[in-house]
């Protein structure tokens, strides 16, 4: 929707708090004459500059998330939780839509919609863009070796699938799959992996303690969409969805894997989504990985474990090579890593029409579940800490409060007739990532025991 179409549906209220903030001289008291002037002004380029830059000063995150996002229309429910989940003060939205860069509009349903003009738009993402490249290293001439894998990540899954159909694949009492049948499996992929895992990671995944990365992923998504399920004979089988899955396009296949891709490491990686949408701007050069980092500033952490580099190296750009959305490349081993969106990566993002928050991930997600039945709460909240300790058991305190969980206390629990299922999304809503798969199958099963326990003799 263009600048002027906006401000012909705007009230003259609207208009009159557009024209002020903006220093406009002009009678606030016609609609007519308010309009022309801010028009005239706006489509003037170094007014239009000078306000954006502005703007990005005082909204920067918000606006990036706006501008950057490959639609036009907001709800008011995510813009709402966007101005909330940045810090902003309450009346955030009035004084956006007093500003001249977000307007409102009401659907035939009589909810309201939020959007930026286009032209504005454009202002927005260009200076977002001009701000981003003039602090990257780029190149004309392409690395020597290459590493770009597409649709073999959507390739591996098919194998994965038929695997599973085709052998007896059984599972540990943790619920992972043997050695044998993994290394079966990087046989048999197009990007094979060490299998070798740290002792200690967490909130990338289900299975992200059992599995190498991709594979991770992989399996994690399989098994989030339905195709894999682990039974309670402790074997992996397919489903009916499998067969679904597989008559759909690879692209379609692709984009539905980077989704997942995008909801299950934003726990750990807040700002993922923003950081993705400003590499697919700045994606048509070959640009230097360092220099990338160090132009994202704050918007790339560190994660526990994870240094702000292993963040980026390993949680962004691998995996996002893996997706097909990016290639990467260097001249020698011990030389700089460069990195390029892919015209499949564009065809995926520009496609991609997420949410900007997500209601099911808390502002502040205060709780890690390890593999290992350990609770860490690494922001304490009195009330959250209350319905931890129903089901487990204080181990350390300090600064990072540590909670076990054993048979003993969900059996405690469940016997004080304290609400199990309650506690269950408690752990999965303020978790900085998913209940590992191993903890989540043994929490099923000392429920099913205890519920065993509680039905009547038969005589």
């Amino acid at each position: 929707m263009k600048l002027s179409e906006c401000l012909n549906h705007a009230s003259v209220t609207t208009l009159r708090k557009i024209a002020v903030h903006q220093e406009l001289s002009c009678s606030l008291h016609s609609k007519h004459d308010l309009m022309q002037t801010i028009l005239f002004h706006m489509r003037w380029q170094t007014h239009l500059d000078t306000m954006v830059s502005r703007w990005l000063t005082d909204w920067r995150e918000a606006m990036t998330r706006l501008a950057l996002a490959n639609r036009a229309h907001f709800s008011q429910e995510e813009v709402a939780a966007l101005f909330t989940s940045n810090e902003f003060p309450p009346n955030a939205l009035d004084t956006a839509l007093s500003q001249g860069w977000l307007f409102s509009r009401t659907e035939k349903s009589m909810r309201p919609t939020y959007v930026i003009p286009d032209d504005v738009r454009e202002a927005i993402r260009k200076q977002l863009r001009d701000n981003f490249m003039c602090k990257l290293s780029t190149r004309e001439d392409e690395p020597l070796i290459q590493q770009e894998e597409a649709f073999a990540l959507i390739s591996d899954l098919t194998t994965f699938i038929d695997y599973i159909q085709h052998h007896d694949v059984p599972l540990t009492t943790e619920g992972a799959m043997y050695k044998r049948n993994t290394q079966q499996l990087m046989e048999l992929f197009e990007v094979p992996e060490d299998l070798t895992v740290p002792e200690w990671r967490f909130g990338y995944g289900r299975r992200a303690h059992d599995y190498p990365d991709r594979f991770a992923l992989l399996y994690d998504f399989a098994y989030d969409a339905e195709l894999i399920r682990e039974q309670a004979d402790q074997t992996l089988q397919i489903t009916d969805q499998a067969q679904d899955w597989r008559a759909l396009a690879k692209p379609r296949q692709l984009q539905r894997m980077l989704r997942f891709y995008l909801r299950l490491y934003r726990r750990p990686i807040p700002r993922l989504r923003e950081i993705v949408e400003v590499m697919r701007q700045i994606g048509d050069k070959w640009v230097e990985k360092a220099s990338v980092l160090e132009a994202c500033g704050n918007m790339v952490t560190a994660f526990y474990y994870d240094t702000r580099e292993d963040v980026f190296a390993k949680r962004i750009l691998k995996m996002l090579t893996h997706l097909g959305v990016i290639r990467t490349g260097f001249d020698e081993e011990s030389g700089p890593v460069w990195f390029q969106m892919t015209n499949l990566g564009q065809e995926l993002l520009t496609q991609d029409e997420m949410s900007l928050v997500e209601e099911s991930v808390p502002s502040q997600a205060s709780l890690i579940v390890q593999p290992n039945f350990e609770v860490m709460v690494t922001l304490h909240n009195a009330e959250v800490e209350g319905i931890l300790a129903q089901f487990a058991d204080l181990k350390s305190s300090g600064a990072i409060r540590i909670y076990r969980i054993l048979e003993h206390t969900v059996t405690r629990g469940l016997h004080s007739g304290y609400d199990f299922q309650a506690w269950r999304e408690l752990l999965t809503k303020q978790s900085l990532g998913p209940i590992p798969g191993n903890v989540e199958r043994t929490l099923n099963e000392w429920m099913a025991v205890y519920m065993s326990s509680q039905r009547p003799m038969s005589s």
